[in-house]
Order: structure tokens, then C-alpha cells, then sequence
């Protein structure tokens, strides 16, 4: 790039960029194989001829090279939006090292810490409240606050103070730490507290009178948009210095030598006695001969999902590279064991009175059955109660009369179910074990894969479905009792996830989507369900290319990648539709609904030489646009045709504007 740029000058700080890592190569006690080639480059650059460039190397010489890291090796994160919102940040390694130069610098005010699903944030944030006690008891410096959000009522006002309340902190308690104490604010979980405020702004942190704190901040990096910045920056977002005061880190997946590490932890310490055993060298055969699990789990909560349940799924003595495993299989079989294991705890406790009589009539009807129903039943209220957030405060003298009382109330069983389910209690408040695991029993409730059939057998690839066929699903007057007519999950991926992967398992669940879809062209009760099934189906890869879909209600819809040439969409509802990426040769989209349809591109102009500078009139009616090689274009925007062509000067236009009568230009170069 240094010699071979015919327009030296030009852009200079393409220059002072290549010169900067240069001289961090040639500092770097990591890179000594490069030094004696880099140093060859800087000395020739020394003694160059051309007076700009040699006067541009010396004055980078005196400002020395900037703190760039270089040598951060890129995340390899599972989910697509994850890549697409956290590229370019620092995979942390160890974690601990980033939050430690996070403390210690005086500008950075919150760190947001991101990851996959089960990614181990949690963990992480656990493990870092614990080091900070340790070195507190050392300096007493910073005091940490663990804080699980979801559990906080309305956290964006007066968080640290409530946080303090529920553990009986007294006023004046809470006084001393506020104004005398230095706080590290551990925020876990504000994908799951269901809300996009900026927590470190509406709380006022760090304003005089207000709480001193350094706020670390974890979230699942799915559940963040574009403009995710505006949620956590602190300040305004215009204000230069809130760039320095927000910090990011990513939490990345495990490579192969931490698996086997953790592989052996778990046989030497968790196997559990009297299940099937296996060493740590089957383990590590399974995974690395099962198709695509080597990539499950590099998840760490996925990992101990599958240490748990590969026994039981996976005959060693067979061929390995014939088993199918996905994610949705591993929770599949990580929940039946859980109950499993609680049923027989219960049975070994020799119940009586009322638990004996409700376990002898829940076991007549299917102990596991039941309990599976419970934990779908309560996923679903969750959702449709709480809009998803996942932990449930169950007062009794408070609830009696609530939806909560049919699942934390007493009598019918409900205390021996809730044993037997992976939830986690804290005080009066419950929850499941783990985020994606009430995802999962949401996904489960919309589908039960114990409706696979003899048909599921067949691939689904095979299988060619065309629109207006009698399949199987529900009939028109069929009531929308599924959780996919109640609530769109469009922006839940981990639920379209699940979904989708039970596409690829059943026809007849890919059957029954396609029929939601149908059935919304002359129904608009299944417009809802219209709109998470076709996100569904776009996810797990089927083709809608030549599909009749006339008139289908998809409204909010996620088609993002999705093969559509050559469809009828003709009066389709496509509103607020997400259309990135999507596929569309020769697709007839004859008078669709697709306002605020978003197809992640801007417009654009294309001209002979690169923009530099660009303003519209005071009236909006004219764009001017100054190019590279002198010349500036007028463009009328009701129709985006080119009006004139201004020139004048002699190399590209850096500025325009217009005067305010609209009448006059004035440019520089």
C-alpha cells in the first residue's frame, strides 16, 4: 500500500496509518521475526526523496507509534448477528485482564460484555465479583455489586438502591456506600430484563451526588441492534469523550484445548453413579467424529449439556459419523433426564399424605408427561404475563389470585413439579436454570417432538410441498392456541433457532407452518403465526422460490436471506418486514403493503469519480455532490436526474454549501 499509491498526498492519513503500524512492528517484542524487515522499511523511508512523505515519517517518529491492538485475533461466535455486531472488538483472554485495565483507566465508565447464549457471561461476571472481594479485603478500593437485572423491578430507576433494599441494607447503610464508597456495578442479564433503556444514564451514575461507580454490563449480542451504542454509552452520544467512557468486550467460545481440559474436569469429578461411563477419551472421540458438534460445543453451556446427555444419545459401538445431533436434540434429552432424575428423588423420599396421593395420580397420567407440560406451560405464561422476562416473584399472600398461583401455588402437585423442573429459586423468586432453557420450552410448547411420525422419517429435503395442498395441520377453524398466533418471536433468535432445527427433524411441524402461511391470505387471525412461521422456514433454509404467496399477512416478518425469485407476493402485507439480503429476481410484488420494509441497503448515486462532499438545498429539492476529480453534480431529488455539472477546480471537492436562498454554491478543495 506505501509504494505503490500512485496519489501520494492525497490522503494522508492513509499513510500516517501504514507508517503507525510499521512502528508498532518494529516495538513489538511478540513480532521479532518482522523487526529486521520492518526496520529495512523505515530506514529506506528515512532517507526518501519526496519531501512530504520524508516530512510525515519524521513527525510520526517524534509522536511514536499509537496503542493499537494489532494482534487481537478475530472471535469465531456462532450466530450471524453476533459476527455482524461485535467484529472488530477485542476477544478478551483472560477476560479478567480486560477488566482490570478497565478499572484502571479514569475515562472508561461501562464495560458491556458480550456473547452468545451460554457463552458463560454469567459465569464470568460471578468470577469477577469474587476477585474483586479478594482484592477489596487487599486495598480496599472498589466494592462489587452483583446485580441479576431481571430480578429488579423497573431497573433504570434507583437500581443500586433497590438491589440493596432486597438484602435489608438499612438507609443508612445504603448512605455510606453512596457517598463514601467506590462501587463495580455487575449488571448481569440485560437482554433478559426485557427493556432498551441506557441503565448507566437514568440512573445518573457518577453525577455529583449520585453513586461512584464503574459499571460492567453483560447481554446477549443477538438481542442488540445497530445502534446499540445509544443504550450504553454514557452521556451523550455526541459528546466525543462518551467513545472513551464505553469500553466492549466479547466473551469468545472454547477452543479445542479447553474442552478436553473441561472434559476431563467433568469424568474425574460429575459423572454421576449408576448411569452410563464414559472416559474422556470417548468424549473426545464422539465429539470430534459426530457431524457439527465440535461447533456446538465451543458453547460452554452447550458443552455441559452435551457431557450430560451423549450417553445416553450416542452408542459408541456404531459408526459415530451416522448420528445426527443438534442443538435442539441436546435439550431434548438434557430436560427428559432432569425430570427423570427428579422423579426418582421424589420416589426414593417415600412420600405421604397429600405428595404421596398427587404423585401416585401424576404418575397414573404420566409423571414426565406432566412435568414437561408444566415446564411448557409456564414458559408460555412467562412470555405472554411478562413479555419474557424471566424471573417470577411469587408472594402467596400477594399472588393467590394470579396466573403465577397455577404454577407456584400449593396443592395438585404443583410444589412436586416444580422440584422435578430445571428452575432455580432465590428467596421468592423463581426462575429456569438458565435463559435458553425457558426458550427452549417455549420453542417446545409451539411444537412437542413427541408428534413425530412415521412421516418424519423421510427428509425434509426431499419433500416438495407446494401451497394449496391438503396437508397436515390445523383446519381453518382450528383456535390459536399455539404460542405462535399470540406474540411475534421474530427478534427472539434463540426461539426461531430451536424452530427452525425442528423443521429439519419434522414434515410435519414444516407442514403446519407452511399451512399458517396459507391459511393468513383469508384469515387474519393467522397473520401472527403467519409471520414466525415464514421466519421459521426462511431460517432453517427452505426455498420459496416460484411460490404462489398471494396475498399472504407476514406483516413484521424476518426474510432476511431468504430465496424468494420468482414469487407471487402480489397484495401481499409485507409491513415491517426485515428483507436483508433476501433473494427477489423476478418476484411480482404488484401492489404489496411494504411500508418501512427494511432491506438494510442505502440509496445510492453512482457517478464517474469517488464523493467527497455532499449537501442538499434548504428546500430539499437539490443534491450537490463534489467528486475526486474536480467537478460537482446537481441531482433534483423527485427523480434523482442529473441537473448540472459544476467545475472549476483542480483536484476533489472536500466541502459544499448551500447558501440559504438555495441560489448559490459555495465549495473548496
Amino acid at each position: 500500500m506505501y509504494w505503490n499509491d500512485e496519489e501520494w498526498g492525497q490522503e494522508p492519513r492513509i499513510k500516517q496509518f501504514i507508517l503507525d503500524i510499521l512502528l508498532q512492528l518494529s516495538h513489538s517484542i511478540s513480532q521479532e521475526s518482522m523487526h529486521s524487515v520492518v526496520r529495512i522499511l523505515l530506514r529506506d523511508l528515512s532517507t526518501e526523496g519526496d519531501e512530504n512523505k520524508r516530512n510525515l515519517y519524521q513527525s510520526c517518529i517524534q509522536t511514536g507509534p499509537s496503542a493499537h491492538t494489532w494482534n487481537v485475533s478475530a472471535s469465531h461466535l456462532d450466530s450471524s448477528s453476533l459476527i455482524d455486531q461485535v467484529q472488530n472488538k477485542p476477544s478478551i483472554e483472560p477476560a479478567l485482564r480486560k477488566v482490570n485495565e478497565f478499572l484502571l483507566a479514569a475515562d472508561s465508565k461501562v464495560l458491556l460484555l458480550l456473547g452468545d447464549s451460554g457463552a458463560g457471561k454469567s459465569t464470568f461476571n460471578l468470577e469477577l465479583e469474587r476477585n474483586l472481594w479478594t482484592a477489596y479485603n487487599r486495598d480496599k478500593k472498589w466494592i462489587p455489586l452483583f446485580v441479576t437485572l431481571p430480578a429488579i423491578n423497573m431497573p433504570e430507576e434507583d437500581l443500586i438502591a433497590k438491589h440493596l433494599r432486597k438484602y435489608e441494607f438499612t438507609k443508612n447503610q445504603i448512605r455510606e456506600l453512596k457517598y463514601y464508597r467506590q462501587i463495580v456495578l455487575i449488571c448481569d442479564g440485560y437482554d433478559e430484563c426485557q427493556k432498551k433503556v441506557n441503565l448507566y444514564n437514568d440512573n445518573r451514575l457518577n453525577q455529583p451526588g449520585e453513586w461512584n461507580v464503574k459499571m460492567v454490563i453483560s447481554c446477549r449480542s443477538e438481542y442488540l441492534g445497530s445502534d446499540y451504542r445509544i443504550f450504553f454509552q454514557p452521556g451523550c452520544r455526541n459528546v466525543r469523550k462518551g467513545a472513551t467512557q464505553l469500553q466492549e468486550a466479547v466473551i469468545a467460545p472454547f477452543s479445542m484445548a479447553k474442552i478436553n481440559h473441561y472434559i476431563k474436569s467433568y469424568v474425574t469429578k460429575y459423572q454421576i453413579p449408576g448411569e452410563t461411563v464414559w472416559t474422556a477419551e470417548d468424549y473426545q472421540s464422539a465429539i470430534k467424529s459426530i457431524p457439527n458438534l465440535q461447533d456446538l460445543v465451543r458453547n460452554p453451556f452447550l458443552l455441559s449439556l452435551a457431557l450430560e446427555v451423549l450417553p445416553s444419545l450416542v452408542d459408541l459401538s456404531k459408526d459415530l459419523t451416522s448420528n445426527q445431533i443438534s442443538r435442539v436434540t441436546l435439550y431434548d434429552q438434557f430436560v427428559e433426564q432432569w425430570v427423570e432424575r427428579g422423579q426418582i428423588r421424589l420416589i426414593e423420599r417415600s412420600l405421604t399424605g397429600v405428595d404421596h396421593v398427587a404423585f401416585e395420580i401424576l404418575s397414573e397420567e404420566g409423571f414426565k408427561r406432566n412435568a414437561i407440560g408444566f415446564l411448557k406451560g409456564l414458559a408460555v405464561a412467562i412470555f405472554d404475563e411478562q413479555d419474557g422476562k424471566p424471573v417470577v416473584e411469587y408472594l402467596p399472600s400477594r399472588d393467590i389470585s394470579s396466573w403465577k398461583a397455577a404454577f407456584f401455588g400449593h396443592g395438585d402437585g404443583k410444589n412436586l413439579l416444580r422440584e422435578t423442573c430445571p428452575l432455580s429459586r432465590t428467596g421468592n423468586q423463581y426462575r429456569f436454570i438458565h435463559r435458553s432453557v425457558l426458550e427452549y420450552a417455549l420453542a417446545r410448547a409451539a411444537f412437542e417432538p413427541r408428534q413425530l411420525g412415521a412421516d418424519d422419517q423421510e427428509s425434509v429435503e426431499q419433500v416438495d410441498v407446494q401451497y394449496g395442498d391438503d396437508r397436515d395441520g390445523p383446519s381453518k377453524d382450528t383456535p390459536p392456541s399455539s404460542p405462535l398466533f399470540r406474540k411475534s418471536f421474530v427478534h427472539e433468535h434463540s426461539i426461531i433457532n430451536f424452530l427452525s432445527e425442528r423443521v429439519l427433524q419434522s414434515v410435519q411441524f414444516k407442514n403446519q407452518l407452511h399451512r399458517f402461511i396459507d391459511q393468513s391470505k383469508s384469515d387474519e387471525r393467522f397473520a401472527q403465526a403467519a409471520a414466525n412461521a415464514i421466519t421459521i422456514l426462511v431460517r432453517a433454509g427452505v426455498l420459496f422460490n416460484g411460490a404462489d404467496l398471494k396475498g399472504i399477512q407476514i406483516s413484521g416478518a424476518d426474510l432476511s436471506g431468504g430465496q424468494f425469485d420468482s414469487a407471487q407476493l402480489q397484495g401481499a402485507d409485507l409491513r415491517n418486514t426485515n428483507l436483508r439480503n433476501i433473494w427477489l429476481r423476478q418476484a411480482d410484488l404488484s401492489n404489496a403493503q411494504m411500508v418501512e420494509v427494511e432491506f438494510g441497503e442505502w440509496p445510492f448515486l453512482e457517478d464517474v469519480s469517488s464523493v467527497h462532499s455532499c449537501a442538499y438545498s434548504p428546500d430539499g429539492k437539490t443534491l450537490a455532490v463534489g467528486l475526486g476529480d474536480g467537478t460537482i453534480r446537481l441531482y433534483e431529488t423527485a427523480t434523482w436526474e442529473k441537473t448540472h455539472t459544476l467545475s472549476g477546480h483542480t483536484s476533489y471537492v472536500t466541502s459544499l454549501v448551500f447558501s440559504p436562498s438555495g441560489q448559490q454554491i459555495a465549495s473548496g478543495s
